[in-house]
């Protein structure tokens, strides 16, 4: 057998037993957090707001706490599992082992893809307990649920490549993902917004992505359906490509 092929084995091999070995970590706290939010602004504010866009208020956001939960984890788990490597110290085995840079970042999204389409299915099945969920589009959900998760696989890849401290690898999950999230329009159509603030969130990328997902369930969204699709795939190819880049240039971490 190729030593490649089973290099690229065994180590996505370890990037999925490592996430489900601490299943408690890392697929139990999004689900949970996004059965609080159904409950805590489904069922307030849902009381108060009687429909967006033709469907409830619970609705409305069930799509977009499902996008939440997957982009952190997606995020995490590239970012958290590379710098732990670089950490420890064992990158250099990965690095010297026949297997190439390509390979790597496949291993490492792959173990992205898993965790957070569990906690894709999960949240679904727990929040389906509380809100009606239509389908309208299966494919474009799943375009733009996977293309999400892709993109901050390589996100994470990115700043798992770049930090140097703990403190380094907190910065862009605490100012940059998390913000953009929650001004994503998870919790409120854009359309609610007046002018300046409606035209800021144009300029937010996690929009289009919450858009284009929440248009496979109602098939409706407030942007056309081929901008999001257009911003998520070069964004996706970009920061992909990115990330091979610098592994080839062996961007911190050859010593």
């Amino acid at each position: 057998m190729n030593p490649e092929f089973i290099s690229l084995l065994s180590f996505t091999k370890r990037e999925v037993s490592r996430l489900l070995r601490v299943w408690k970590q890392t697929i139990v706290p999004p689900i949970v957090t996004s059965l609080l939010y159904i409950l805590i602004f489904g069922y307030s504010l849902g009381t108060k707001i009687t429909d967006i866009g033709g469907v409830s208020y619970l609705e409305f956001i069930f799509p977009g706490l499902i996008m939440m939960g997957v982009i952190s984890s997606s995020y995490s788990n590239t970012s958290s599992s590379l710098y732990i490597s670089k950490f420890q110290g064992n990158i250099q085995e990965v690095l010297v082992a026949p297997i190439s840079y390509l390979s790597i970042i496949f291993a490492l999204a792959t173990g992205s893809v898993v965790r957070s389409t569990l906690v894709a299915v999960g949240t679904i099945l727990i929040g389906s307990l509380f809100a009606g969920l239509s389908i309208v589009n299966v494919g474009i959900i799943l375009y733009f649920l996977f293309s999400s998760i892709l993109l901050f696989a390589f996100a994470g890849i990115l700043t798992g490549l770049w930090a140097e401290s703990f403190d380094q690898m907190s910065v862009f999950a605490t100012f940059v993902v998390t913000p953009l999230t929650y001004l994503g329009g998870v919790f409120y159509s854009i359309d609610m917004l007046p002018g300046f603030w409606r035209t800021f969130s144009l300029f937010n990328p996690i929009y289009y992505l919450v858009d284009g997902f929440r248009y496979g369930f109602f098939g409706t969204s407030s942007s056309p359906l081929w901008a999001s699709v257009l911003i998520t795939t070069v964004l996706t190819f970009s920061f992909g490509a990115l990330c091979i880049h610098l592994f080839r240039k062996g961007y911190k971490i050859r010593t």
